[in-house]
């Protein structure tokens, strides 16, 4: 058989490449340089990009044009590698390492490919798996699958094994990440029944613990640290991991290391190497032990150990899996390629069933989710994250809610925070982001039911729709834009717009407008912060101060008000929701003061009704006999929105609790 689908095991120190071949046997791919495995290592130099061993042996001579361990920042908006003043994030330089090993395999079969399944940490959460596939596509590829590499190699072991009916415990440590997962493989059928893991532990971990031993040694030798030079560091690594593998067969080994021309000379055993790194042992243990736990199994119920990955090469790795399960690792699968291998068997099998043709086996499997979805609500004072669909939950699966309802007049939007985690505290889970449902027909508070489905995927990625019960139909949505975050909710530091309405009719000339201009400035100086901004807006008069956290610009504001007119409550409305267009995670207050009576009330009414649909709160402040309590308690968003105030010298009070109740984030 001849297809354009490989698979790819994307590694964060080294990647591989397999397809199935006409004998419907998956086998690694070599690279050009004839090798079986391509560092992921990333080189610029002048206009070319060099992926590979060239790039890896370059870092000491080039450190500022080398970059390694990518995958370990997959997803994370934040990282990104400058070369001649343009920056490359992660996705771009893992699409990079693709693109060769794309090129590599079409020199070697001679026809295009351009399908993959791509293979992820079954512990990669959903901003990482989405970057992979954009890696993916921007290699050429259309991705068919991502796969989770604990279950690769599971499939690879199937494959060498048919026919058994093993649970099989799949121990996979690689350069940069750490997986284990319990597999049941019964005839054709490969399920999943618990995975755990740490996508930020992996053999990079222990090169580093040699690492920092090193220069400490030195430092203390020679006094100058040759980690503060990144050639310097890059050697150093070099000679470390040179000394990392060589203790994998010898009993110790000299690591040798010259810098500056100052010697450093260390004998390494492996004894004292492995009590220099055993807390990083124990990580990998604790895993092991939850994810047994999460499985329902002991030792006795685990019938074979695969595994996968270069670093499970490390003495002190196979012996801590034999005290803790008392048993050998197989040894019949590569643990280098036997993911890669895997991800072939996948790539042959998607491809198939998309171009109709029959699978190369007949091989099923059935994968769980590494984390449980949840979203964020408040409870009791503080944000809880509520978990929707639990860990271990086999994929694709979903899970609905239909007891969301609006919470005001004309409620258009909604809004959900997801997370992705175990902790009850949501701050301590992978946050997904803030989606925005949009288009709920308008309607009376409490009105709208929604059903929100949440969902997983066969890729392990989250979808997430909502519907609107009474008329069926499905809600648009999109990641809010703005800059707030989920610790700004837990911290009261949301953003707040809050515009002041002064009623400026003539009936306010005198001391009322004076208490008037000193109450509300008293609640600008409480009010205003980083995140806090008031404007001021008259009615008549309009716009006297946009939004700003500037007192000063709000006190001169103030003192230019000059009551004169009739009440043009509608107008001043108007103004401010002009002033407070709606914004994602900011929350808009508009606290309208005033002695009298609207010249237009129902204009008024209008406006109040549009300012509270698109989710704006109306806290209304009368002053006097001549104010009706019951049109303003109608204006407002809810009833205790409303103050009413017998005497202007009141309003000093009243905006004092109102600032004191909005810092506290009511």
């Amino acid at each position: 058989m001849t297809t354009r689908a490989v698979g790819i095991d994307l590694g964060t120190t080294f990647s591989a490449i397999a397809h199935v071949n006409k004998f419907g046997v998956p086998e690694i791919l070599h690279n050009a340089e004839g090798e079986r495995i391509t560092p992921s290592v990333v080189l610029f130099e002048n206009d070319d990009i060099i992926i590979g061993t060239y790039a890896k042996n370059a870092a000491v001579a080039y450190p500022e044009q080398v970059v390694e361990f990518i995958k370990r920042h997959m997803g994370d908006p934040d990282f990104s590698f400058e070369y001649r003043g343009e920056a490359y994030n992660a996705e771009q330089l893992s699409g990079f390492i693709l693109a060769k090993l794309k090129h590599d395999a079409e020199l070697r079969l001679g026809h295009r490919v351009d399908q993959a399944v791509i293979t992820v940490p079954a512990y990669f959460g959903d901003k990482q798996r989405r970057a992979t596939i954009k890696a993916g596509e921007l290699a050429g590829f259309k991705v068919l699958a991502l796969l989770n590499e604990p279950t690769a190699a599971a499939y690879a072991y199937g494959l060498a094994n048919p026919g058994v009916d093993k649970k099989l415990l799949v121990f996979d440590l690689g350069g940069g990440t750490f997986d284990v997962s319990i597999v049941r493989v019964h005839g054709n059928e490969i399920t999943v029944l618990a995975t755990n893991g740490d996508h930020q532990l992996g053999g990079k971990d222990w090169d580093d613990a040699l690492i920092r031993y090193a220069s400490e040694q030195f430092r203390a030798r020679h006094g100058i640290d040759p980690l503060d030079d990144l050639a310097g560091y890059h050697d150093l690594r070099q000679k470390c991991v040179s000394v990392k593998l060589a203790l994998s067969k010898l009993p110790k080994r000299q690591l040798f290391y010259d810098y500056k021309g100052k010697i450093l000379r260390l004998e390494i055993t492996r004894e004292f190497y492995e009590e220099l790194t055993v807390s990083l042992l124990q990580r990998c243990e604790a895993l092991t032990r939850d994810v047994m736990d999460d499985a329902k199994l002991t030792a006795e119920g685990i019938d074979t150990i695969v595994l996968a990955g270069g670093s499970t090469r490390m003495p002190m790795v196979r012996e801590m899996i034999r005290r803790r399960l008392g048993k050998e690792p197989a040894t019949d699968i590569n643990p280098d390629e036997c993911v890669a291998l895997g991800a072939a068997l996948t790539a042959a099998i998607e491809s198939s069933r998309l171009s109709g043709e029959a699978p190369p086996v007949d091989i099923r499997t059935h994968d769980v989710t590494s984390h449980s979805l949840g979203m964020v609500v408040y409870r009791e004072g503080h944000l809880y994250n509520s978990r929707i669909i639990e860990r271990n939950s086999r994929i694709p699966c979903d899970r609905t809610r239909d007891d969301y309802v609006t919470t005001h007049d004309g409620q258009s939007t909604m809004d959900l925070w997801l997370v992705q985690g175990e902790n009850a505290d949501p701050l301590e889970c992978n946050v997904l982001g803030h989606f925005e449902f949009y288009g709920i027909p308008i309607r009376a508070a409490g009105k709208s039911q929604l059903a929100v489905t949440f969902r997983y995927n066969a890729n392990g990625i989250v979808e997430v729709e909502a519907l609107d019960l009474d008329s069926g139909q499905t809600l648009a949505h999109r990641l809010a834009a703005g800059a707030v975050t989920l610790e700004d909710l837990a911290k009261d530091r949301a953003p707040m717009a809050i515009a002041l309405l002064m009623d400026c009719s003539g009936s306010m000339y005198g001391k009322n407008i004076e208490e008037a201009r000193k109450a509300a400035t008293s609640f600008a100086e409480r009010t205003l912060g980083p995140n806090r901004q008031v404007g001021l807006v008259a009615f008549p008069g309009g716009l006297q101060c946009a939004l700003t956290n500037d007192l000063r610009r709000v006190r001169e504001a103030m003192a230019g008000l000059t009551p004169i007119g009739s009440t043009p409550m509608a107008e001043g409305l108007a103004a401010a929701r002009d002033l407070m267009k709606s914004r994602a995670g900011v929350q808009r207050v508009f606290v309208l003061l005033t002695d009298g009576h609207p010249d237009d009330p129902e204009a008024a009414q209008s406006e109040a009704h549009r300012i509270r649909s698109q989710g704006g709160r109306i806290v209304t402040i009368g002053v006097g006999q001549q104010v009706r309590p019951e049109f303003l308690r109608g204006l407002a968003s809810r009833p205790e929105d409303f103050h009413f105030c017998t005497e202007s010298v009141e309003l000093q009070g009243t905006f004092i609790n109102l600032a004191t109740e909005l810092e506290q984030g009511a």
